[in-house]
């Protein structure tokens, strides 16, 4: 099946924004980078950190969880006409990325997002082989469910926030003692020993403990699962091979969300809104990248670097592990944002001239390469077919 370039382009570009808003977590933590007064940030720096919040922050994971679904489709697509089983290839790959997910995590970064990809293919494994109709009524319960928890699970939410203080406006002396910790600890411990910082020292942004992190973490990942499922709609129908007005459509979502992000920094009655606004710049960006799009030089580079995203998305954390972390450079905590925002966009430019060509004297990325093999069970997954019924 002939790839659709401007999906990977697309892909490509999403990376960009995934590292600009990892780079925050890379450079003050999970929790510190919301305070950035602990670490004596620049006015530049913090310029940089507020346009990064507002226009990539909250909307790359978005992009992300529709190009995943959508690629999730097509690759069911490509099991099937292959005559492999359907439902066995996509828990494979649900689980090869579960295991990327937390390898990545435990050694490399917490802010994983691979984790919650694989997870989500392992809940919706069977959602590709059923009808559109299907599809568009799981995609409204699922919708519907996140409405609901929003307003239903308000209480809930303020009372994680309660025992966690998720984001006060006021650090305590506990949590102010604790990101000085922190800082240190990432700045010269190892790898194992900031495992061994984090499990062991008690986090006063964590107050519902490891309980409360996980139920959190889980109440975010069901969010994305409606986001998940239009990009099986999306490539279901076709959506960016036929066009249509719908790209044009979503375009006045770009403004619209940026304005609203913009008026979120120093309004607190928007944050229960912001996942909302965040999905809709995110598909405005979709649209956007959709209406712009031109075959040439850069968006064929861009499209290279989305065709090895996974291989990508380690090698951005393993540079920025270099960069941040002990055993490495350790700016960890650096109030000189204006230098990491720097160091990160060079990063990204030295990916996309590498993507550009490696894959012109390669088909896969190596991760992407050792992902087929398991997912195919074969070490030439190009040529696999199979004569079994589908499961």
């Amino acid at each position: 099946m002939k790839r659709i370039k401007v999906v990977d382009s697309l892909r490509g570009f999403s990376l960009l924004g995934i590292l600009l808003a990892n780079l925050l977590v890379f450079n003050y933590g999970m929790f510190g980078n919301q305070y950035l007064e602990v670490y004596d940030v620049s006015k530049i720096g913090q310029f940089l950190i507020q346009a990064i919040r507002v226009l990539f922050e909250g909307s790359t994971m978005p992009i992300f969880a529709f190009l995943f679904g959508f690629g999730m489709y097509i690759m069911a697509s490509s099991f099937k006409r292959k005559d492999l089983g359907v439902k066995r290839g996509l828990i494979r790959r649900g689980m090869a990325l579960l295991l990327f997910g937390a390898l990545h995590a435990v050694f490399l970064f917490e802010g994983d997002i691979l984790f919650a990809y694989g997870l989500m293919m392992l809940v919706l494994f069977w959602l590709p082989n059923r009808s559109l109709k299907t599809m568009i009524v799981c995609l409204i319960l699922s919708l519907s469910l996140v409405i609901l928890m929003h307003i239903d699970f308000g209480g809930v939410e303020e009372s994680v926030d309660e025992s966690s203080q998720y984001y006060s406006e006021e650090l305590t002396e506990e949590q102010i003692e604790y990101l000085l910790e922190e800082k240190e600890a990432y700045r010269t411990l190892t790898t194992s020993e900031r495992r061994l910082f984090l499990f062991d020292s008690d986090n006063p942004f964590l107050g519902g403990g490891i309980v409360g992190y996980i139920f959190t973490y889980i109440l975010i990942i069901s969010f994305y699962v409606p986001v998940f499922i239009s990009g099986m709609i999306a490539a279901k129908l076709k959506m960016f091979e036929t066009g249509g007005m719908w790209k044009k459509a979503l375009v006045i979502l770009v403004p619209i969300g940026i304005i609203l992000n913009i008026y979120a920094l120093n309004n607190e009655t928007l944050d229960f809104y912001m996942f909302f606004i965040d999905t809709a710049l995110a598909f405005g960006y979709i649209g956007l990248f959709y209406y712009v799009y031109k075959e040439n030089l850069f968006m064929d580079s861009l499209a290279a670097v989305g065709k090895l995203s996974l291989t990508n998305y380690i090698l951005q954390s393993v540079f920025h592990s270099f960069i941040y972390y002990g055993g490495g450079l350790g700016r960890f905590g650096d109030g000189n944002f204006t230098l990491s925002f720097t160091l990160a966009i060079m990063f990204f430019i030295v990916q996309v001239i590498f993507s550009h060509y490696y894959m012109k004297k390669f088909k896969y990325g190596p991760l992407e390469y050792l992902l087929r093999i398991w997912t195919y069970f074969s070490f030439k997954p190009h040529l696999k077919r199979g004569k079994h019924p589908q499961i």
